[in-house]
């Protein structure tokens, strides 16, 4: 098990120790990773939540990829250390409203490209194989709301056409693809008692963010709502520059129905904002 580029866990060295590792994973959904660790690791302080990259190998091969979502520190200073799936990044950007007619393959490609464009490069997927078709090869999609990319690509194609979302690791880079099928197998072998997974939880994201993108009150005979891009130098969002640095961007829309003024939209957003930064450092 490694925290970034720093061991924390290997079972041929005693120092490298993490207590109570428990793995759960699913298909289409955000796997977790939680253990125990104590102030006697070398690596202890090296953990950094929502910033800190954790990967699970065994035999050489990857099992888990993800953040660390939440830390809590316990009476004997060790930490209980909960961490999400790399799924879970799909949930940091959003995607503005869109009308789309094209192939399945194209709004994939969509979804991820716009998710891109938004979080760090750690957090950034390249589109791998496409299989999943419609019957016509040609489908209809738009929405008006503010939803996530994981959202967007649950409810736009999961729900409507099946398929899995499947998540590569190539030299080149971390690839996702949309399979209709899996005819993937795992090198690993499971023994009873020592590796195997549970595959029933999913693992929400916490409801946290670095950026906010503000709705106000929809506009008089349209459906589109007011936003701060008016007030705000053509930027529809607000961000703490201090918290991107150190947890990367993570967005999250808030709406407030009864704000019809963009100034006093972005006096809300930066208020939220603040609300949000007193989360982070408690």
């Amino acid at each position: 098990v490694y925290c970034d580029n720093s061991l924390l866990y290997n079972d041929q060295q005693e120092e490298y120790k993490i207590f109570n590792p428990k793995m759960e994973l699913e298909l289409n959904k955000i796997g977790s990773l939680e253990f125990t660790i104590y102030n006697d690791h070398p690596n202890f302080d090296r953990m950094q939540r929502l910033k800190s990259i954790i990967q699970v190998f065994q035999d050489g091969f990857l099992l888990f990829r993800g953040r660390i979502l939440d830390d809590i520190q316990g009476f004997y200073n060790e930490k209980q250390v909960s961490c999400e799936g790399e799924l879970a990044f799909l949930v940091d950007s959003i995607q503005r409203p869109y009308d789309f007619t094209g192939t399945p393959a194209d709004l994939f490609t969509q979804f991820i490209t716009n998710h891109n464009a938004q979080v760090d490069e750690v957090k950034r997927f390249k589109v791998g194989s496409i299989t999943v078709t419609d019957p016509n090869d040609y489908i209809s999609r738009s929405d008006s709301e503010y939803l996530n990319t994981w959202e967007s690509i649950q409810k736009k194609l999961l729900e409507t056409l099946g398929g899995y979302i499947w998540i590569r690791h190539e030299e080149d880079g971390v690839y996702i693809d949309y399979l209709e099928e899996l005819n993937l197998l795992s090198p690993q072998k499971i023994e009873f008692g020592k590796n195997l997974m549970d595959l029933k939880r999913e693992t929400k994201g916490a409801d946290i963010a670095t950026a906010i993108i503000p709705l106000g009150a929809k506009e008089e005979g349209s459906e589109n709502r007011v936003t701060i891009a008016s007030v705000n130098n053509g930027v529809d969002y607000v961000y703490n520059q201090e918290a991107v640095d150190r947890f990367g961007q993570i967005y999250k829309v808030i709406q407030w129905d009864d704000v019809t003024e963009p100034g006093n939209l972005l006096t809300k957003a930066n208020e939220a904002l603040n609300e949000q930064m007193q989360m982070f450092y408690s």
